[in-house]
C-alpha cells in the first residue's frame, strides 16, 4: 500500500506543477485541476491509514482561511485561494512552517526579479513576460505556491517511506 501512497502523492506534485504552469500560461486555476488535486489527497493518505488526518484537516483549513482572507483583500485571485485547501491537505500541520519559509523566500525573490526586469526595461523572453507582470500587476501566484509546496510535499513522500 506505501507504493500506492506515493504513487498518488506523486502524482499530486505532478498535477501541482502542471497547475502552475497553467496559472502562468492563462492565469487561472480551474476548478477541475483543484477538484483533482483535492481527490488525489485521498489515496495518497488513504492507502497509509490517513495517519495525520486530523492535523492536515487543519492545515488545509488553516490554509484555506487565509485563502479566503487574501481573496477578499484583493490580495489572491479565487483559484489561488481554493487551491489552498488542497495544498493544506497535501502539506500537512508539520509542512506548514517549512511552506512558509520557502514561500516568503521565493515569493520575495520572484517579486524582486519581477521589480528588475521592469526597471531594466526587458521586453522579450522570460524577463520580458515578468517586466510586463510589473505593468500590469497581475501575477500567476500559483507558481509560487507550487515552488514552496513541492519541496515540502516531496520532503513527506521520504518521511513515510522511512519511517
Amino acid at each position: 500500500m506505501l507504493y500506492l501512497a506515493l504513487l498518488a502523492q506523486l502524482a499530486s506534485i505532478v498535477l501541482l506543477v502542471w497547475i502552475a504552469w497553467r496559472d502562468i500560461r492563462t492565469f487561472t486555476i480551474s476548478n477541475q485541476l483543484v477538484l483533482a488535486f483535492l481527490l488525489l489527497y485521498l489515496p495518497a493518505q488513504g492507502f497509509l491509514g490517513f495517519p495525520t488526518l486530523w492535523q492536515d484537516l487543519m492545515a488545509g483549513g488553516l490554509l484555506f482561511v487565509i485563502g479566503f482572507m487574501m481573496w477578499m483583500l484583493g490580495v489572491l485571485g479565487a483559484g489561488d485561494s481554493k487551491l489552498m485547501l488542497p495544498l493544506g491537505l497535501h502539506l500537512g500541520y508539520m509542512g506548514l512552517a517549512p511552506f512558509v519559509v520557502f514561500l516568503m523566500v521565493f515569493s520575495i525573490l520572484f517579486y524582486l526579479i519581477i521589480t528588475v526586469s521592469a526597471f531594466a526595461g526587458a521586453e522579450r523572453g522570460a524577463f520580458g513576460w515578468l517586466a510586463e507582470l510589473k505593468r500590469s500587476g497581475r501575477v500567476p501566484y500559483g507558481l509560487p505556491l507550487a515552488v514552496a509546496a513541492v519541496p515540502v510535499m516531496a520532503l513527506r513522500m521520504g518521511w513515510f517511506i522511512f519511517s
